[in-house]
């Protein structure tokens, strides 16, 4: 066997990427050619820029395919993927000029003395009008991620504490920083959207340390947690030695009972498919892979959560592929697995391909989202474009940033392959109340339609939104053209509205049919129409006078 090195978890940009001991520091540090090639590649011309897209098929932008970015000098690839959103660890505003979705990450950190945490916490940047609110008044409508795996902690070894690791948060004080940041989000953006940290994966400590989230919330505040989004990160890392004791790979959730860590195999592949160990072997398992999504999703059916979409924001492979003998077929690199295989590209882009095609095909009507044909999980992003630290590997770009790495390929032939769809839907038709105006036998109202895309692919299309006082669909009221381009995953949606005059005293349905003429290839017809209600009060009658909270 020659994996038995030591490596560790560090404090990558946002990943739960895997770093090696001080005895084999490439991974702890980037290379003198690699710091050199990062350089110049920020230097790269507009000229070599376009060199790129005209030797690269470029795909449709598709919503569910994301990566991780950890430069803006990457984000000239992600129309050369096809990616449809993307991150980089970070709130901030203006967001780059580049054709996919950018998901805003709030810093959430407990704050601490070494090794003596505080009944506190600080956000980056922080609750402020001159800190996040700026950003949220210049994102309106963002997806907001609040914090990044808080549950890990300081490696065992780093007896001070000084590993600033990732959040670094009990889940108690998460409860506390996800609300105060939810809280302040909506009331400057209720159009944003908002979800919670993703965990470095899904394990019984994990679902603990988020039930301890869930019911601190619940009893500090009286009422369920509100996240618009379901997040999480999926890597399949053992997180205690044989022993029990952290391991400084995933290590042990934070305020979560020990025993219910995953271990290490000890090296002995007779451990494969044991209950509550995970081989190295099993880092790019599919089976491990469904495990945890299942796991995630059975976990938010059992919290009343089933109706939510579930995102999938970091996952690759993260164990590396160094010193090797021969790139495509090794018999020896730094880290073997219990069978004596290396994680080569070749392996990472089987992994991918594995994984993407379960991701667009694992469908679940007694867990999955109800709007998404019961898909588990509604979209994912890879970590990551380029990164010099540990998931190198994993890399869908070369450090010159010039072409695409083997895993880069696939990806790109991936999202090539797969044709992208359309589906509208009418989200919600508010009900509408009137006072009959004075010396008036009716009144006009004015209805409208909250419309939506389900599918993976933008509308360009404009279409028309018809509204009808009649459940046969024949008796129109009006329509409202919708223009392009409305873009697919339901984040982004267009308000339909039309007047309807002569509406006598009563309450009175009506109904709306999306796309009346037909003018959008979708992949279902019949989610198109909705109904509504509009209610018109005698002169005199006074409504009550609503606040919203």
């Amino acid at each position: 066997m020659q994996f038995m090195k030591r490596f560790y978890l560090l404090c990558a940009p946002g990943a739960a990427a895997l770093a090696i001991v001080a005895l084999w520091a490439l991974l702890q540090a980037p290379t003198q050619a690699a710091l050199e090639a990062g350089a110049a590649s920020t230097q790269t011309t507009s000229a070599a820029m376009d060199l790129i897209g005209a030797a690269q098929p470029t795909p449709s932008p598709n919503c569910r395919y994301g990566v991780d970015a950890l430069a803006q000098n990457q984000l000239n690839w992600l129309p050369v993927l096809g990616t449809g959103w993307y991150s980089d660890f970070a709130a901030h505003a203006p967001a780059p000029a580049v054709p996919a979705e950018f998901v805003q990450v709030l810093g959430v950190s407990q704050k601490r003395n070494g090794c003596t945490y505080f009944d506190d916490y600080s956000t980056a940047p922080p609750l402020t009008d001159t800190g996040l609110g700026n950003i949220i008044d210049a994102s309106r409508g963002a997806l907001w991620l609040i914090g990044n795996e808080p549950d890990r902690g300081p490696n065992p070894e780093d007896v001070t504490c000084k590993d600033p690791t990732q959040g670094n948060t009990f889940p108690e004080v998460y409860a506390r920083a996800y609300h105060d940041a939810y809280t302040f989000i909506k009331s400057r953006d209720p159009s944003a959207q908002v979800a919670n940290a993703g965990l470095v994966e899904v394990t019984p400590g994990r679902l603990q340390y988020l039930d301890k989230v869930w019911e601190a919330y619940r009893q500090r505040y009286g009422t369920t947690m509100p996240v618009d989004v379901w997040n999480m990160h999926l890597y399949i890392l053992p997180e205690a030695l044989p022993d029990g004791q952290p391991n400084g790979i995933a290590n042990i959730a934070l305020g979560t009972d020990p025993a219910l860590a995953i271990r290490e195999s000890g090296g002995n592949p007779a451990n494969c498919g044991n209950h509550g160990i995970y081989c190295w072997a099993q880092h790019d398992s599919l089976a491990a892979f469904d495990g945890q999504v299942t796991a995630m999703r059975t976990w938010m059916k059992q919290h009343g959560q089933q109706n939510k979409p579930l995102i999938l924001s970091e996952y690759s492979i993260l164990y590396p592929f160094q010193d090797y003998d021969d790139p495509v077929n090794p018999t020896t690199c730094f880290l073997q697995d219990e069978y004596d295989k290396c994680f080569t590209q070749q392996r990472i882009a089987a992994f991918m391909n594995s994984t993407f095609s379960y991701l667009e095909s694992a469908v679940d009507p007694s867990l999955g989202y109800p709007l998404d044909q019961y898909r588990l999980v509604q979209r994912w992003m890879w970590y990551s474009l380029n990164t010099s630290q540990v998931g190198q590997v994993s890399n869908l770009i070369t450090d010159n940033l010039l072409a695409l790495t083997q895993p880069g390929q696939a990806f790109q032939t991936f999202v090539l392959n797969h044709a992208t769809y359309q589906n509208l839907r009418p989200d919600n038709a508010p009900p509408v109340t009137a006072i009959l105006p004075a010396a008036s036998s009716t009144a006009t109202v004015t209805l409208q339609v909250r419309v939506v895309n389900s599918g993976d692919g933008s509308i360009k299309t404009p279409f028309g939104v018809m509204f009808y006082a009649d459940s046969a669909l024949t008796q129109p009221i009006g329509y409202a053209v919708v223009t392009p381009p409305l873009g697919g995953c339901e984040r982004q949606a267009a308000m339909a509205k039309v007047t309807w005059s002569d509406v006598p005293v009563g309450a009175h349905r009506f109904w709306l049919k999306v796309d009346f003429k037909n003018v959008v290839a979708e992949s279902d017809e019949g989610d198109n129409v909705i109904s509504g209600t509009a209610t018109i009060y005698p002169a005199g009658i006074f409504l009550p006078l609503l606040f919203r909270g």
